[in-house]
């Protein structure tokens, strides 16, 4: 299974970071890490006069052990990216890659439809990723046409406006209701009651 899931990952690449460093530094770094190793380099920045000679780029390459066991370059990623950076780095470098977040958005949208409602809701509350994909309309809508025998134009329209995970959950008498004022709308004679007789 991980030789068909390695192909999720683009170019091999599984971390690419760069940033300047905080002052009073003015470096620019850059963080790579691949599946075969983890690439550090540098740019000397410097304002000064007669700092020409000693501004050079710099570059260190070293397989993911090698990096585990690095305290300098280590240092280096945790002063400028942060501690969360580094721990994600490691984690990297130890194997755990989550390659679920590396599936095109698209087909996460096409195969969460396909869970239960339960199972959805739930899926939701696992991280930030999942809750914007179990909140979206392009899943509701996919989530709408599986259960609905018939969608029709009119519903579309009201869908733009409300959002097809609302419609999902209205029942049929207020979705009636709703496409009636939307008809409403649209004709001029909004929705007003009718008098009675």
């Amino acid at each position: 299974m991980a030789t068909s899931m390695a192909s999720l990952v683009r170019d091999g690449v599984l971390l690419e970071m760069a940033d300047q460093a905080p002052a009073p530094s003015k470096d620019y770094c850059q963080l790579l890490i691949t599946t075969k190793e983890v690439v550090w380099r540098w740019w000397k920045i410097s304002l000064r006069k007669g700092d020409e000679r000693r501004c050079f780029p710099g570059e260190i390459r070293e397989s993911h052990d090698d990096f585990l066991n690095d305290d300098k370059v280590q240092g280096d990623v945790r002063r400028v990216f942060g501690e969360p950076s580094l721990e994600h780095a490691l984690g990297l470098c130890r194997g755990h890659v989550d390659f679920i977040t590396r599936v095109p958005k698209p087909m996460l949208i096409f195969l969460v439809s396909y869970l239960e409602l339960e199972d959805i809701s739930q899926l939701a509350q696992t991280n930030r990723l999942f809750r914007e994909i179990c909140n979206s309309d392009e899943l509701w809508e996919h989530v709408y046409e599986r259960h609905c025998e018939n969608v029709t134009e009119e519903m579309r329209d009201l869908a733009k406006d409300v959002g097809w995970k609302s419609m999902f959950f209205t029942n049929k008498l207020q979705l009636q209701v709703q496409l009636r004022r939307q008809r409403g709308r649209k004709d001029g004679s909004g929705d007003s009651p009718t008098p009675a007789h």
